[in-house]
């Protein structure tokens, strides 16, 4: 079993890995005091933690780790934009081994890829992505669909006051999962843009042809 699928279940000690993988390349003389304010930040977090099922709580962790990083990034002189910046490859590096043993794990109920996505995103949305986030799922002839009614990610960016980070630890790390199950993203809006949904469209390429993974989505990159 991959060691970065396992570390998922361990989040402080993973975001941390990930942190210092990164901060000596943007903070050479001072990533050690970075990172000292990432903890002040994400202790001060701490109480204001909202508590769901286990698998969302894991998920929470995650976003609480990434709002005190875009803090103490900022603190330390880091722009808004790249800040955020900073935060989203820090969470690509924590998402992609988990999204790419996830696939693998898939091949046990089929090798065929399109019946593999389908029970991965079902997976997904039943165990994973559970309450409070609400799905509206939608048939489709050509992939998987569905909108995100009530999304918990984007709530707790607004109640922190950074709501402009949502899409940098959150939103934009769905096209890691695409490229991973090899299928096509298309989304044209999200709640964390003012939208009432986001609409999830996950396209099956057509037989034989290869997956060019598209940014659609016209507000959050």
């Amino acid at each position: 079993m991959n060691i970065g699928f396992l570390l998922w279940y361990a989040p402080d000690t993973n975001f941390r890995h990930a942190a210092n993988r990164h901060l000596p390349a943007h903070f050479p003389d001072r990533s050690e005091q970075v990172w000292r304010s990432t903890r002040t930040w994400q202790s001060r977090l701490v109480p204001s933690r909202p508590r769901y099922s286990a698998s969302v709580n894991f998920l929470m962790r995650y976003m609480e780790w990434s709002c005190a990083l875009y803090r103490a990034a900022q603190e330390h002189g880091m722009s808004q934009a790249e800040a955020g910046a900073l935060v989203e490859t820090v969470m690509s590096d924590v998402y992609q081994p988990v999204m790419a043993a996830v696939f693998k794990l898939s091949r046990l109920r089929s090798a065929n890829r399109e019946t593999r996505v389908k029970w991965l995103f079902g997976m997904l949305t039943r165990y994973f992505f559970s309450s409070p986030f609400v799905h509206r799922h939608l048939p489709s002839e050509t992939g998987v669909s569905f909108d995100v009614t009530l999304c918990p990610q984007a709530d707790y960016f607004k109640e922190q006051g950074v709501p402009e980070l949502t899409p940098h630890a959150g939103c934009n790390l769905d096209h890691l999962l695409a490229r991973e199950c090899g299928v096509e993203l298309v989304r044209t809006q999200t709640i964390a843009d003012g939208s009432e949904y986001c609409d999830f469209r996950w396209k099956f390429p057509a037989s034989g042809e290869e997956v060019t993974v598209k940014n659609s989505d016209s507000r959050v990159r």
